[in-house]
């Protein structure tokens, strides 16, 4: 998927806890949610937190939805809206759903521990 891995900082400080969140990350390959769209989620989480490439543009209203629902979720899940929930519904199933989130979920923490860590490993 190209997804964020976990690189050399968390392996290089804690291997417990690199190896399963580099496991979850791999995971998500298998879950049918379209990899481009997770990429597209993984790129604008690293944009919004560290030093990432710009996202794509969105190119179409599922890219759209999904975009503002990772952009919302990184800012402040509590944020996430009926509305947004709603056209998120209309777009994915239940089980991409869940995919979805967790993945996200994952994108944020590894992208959080990057911007944290950099600075330990420099």
């Amino acid at each position: 998927m190209g997804s964020p891995s976990t690189d050399n900082l968390l392996a290089a400080l804690d291997p417990h806890v690199a190896g399963p969140l580099e496991e979850l990350v791999q995971s998500l390959d298998g879950v049918g949610l379209d990899q481009g769209l997770l990429k597209l989620c993984a790129t604008r989480v690293e944009q919004m937190i560290g030093s990432g490439a710009l996202a794509a543009s969105p190119q179409d209203d599922r890219e759209r939805v999904v975009l503002a629902f990772t952009e919302q979720y990184v800012l402040d899940a509590h944020g996430v809206t009926d509305e947004l929930c709603a056209e998120l519904n209309a777009h994915l199933s239940a089980p991409e759903l869940a995919a979805l989130t967790t993945a996200i979920a994952t994108f944020e923490a590894l992208a959080r521990s990057r911007a944290v860590l950099k600075g330990v490993m420099e």
